[in-house]
């Protein structure tokens, strides 16, 4: 499923990035790698998310959030 899909309390791991190759770059720099657990925080009026990643909070606006997905936590 898409990150974009999923509600606030949601937990997840991030299987796969299916983004450009200067965005992919940024967010494994931020720590999006696939197998890193994230929850959804909140979820912006225009479809963006604010996710939490370890004990950082990343907004992701919808686009991105769409190209990240991801499974729930554990169902491996």
């Amino acid at each position: 499923m898409r990150l974009r899909d999923c509600t606030p309390g949601d937990r997840l791991t991030l299987c796969r990035l299916r983004v450009r190759a200067a965005d992919q770059l940024r967010l494994l720099e931020l720590g999006f790698v696939p197998g890193a657990l994230l929850q959804v925080v909140a979820r912006g009026a225009t479809g963006g998310l604010l996710v939490g990643l370890g004990d950082a909070r990343v907004a992701l606006d919808g686009a991105t959030a769409g190209a990240l997905l991801v499974e729930p936590a554990g169902a491996r």
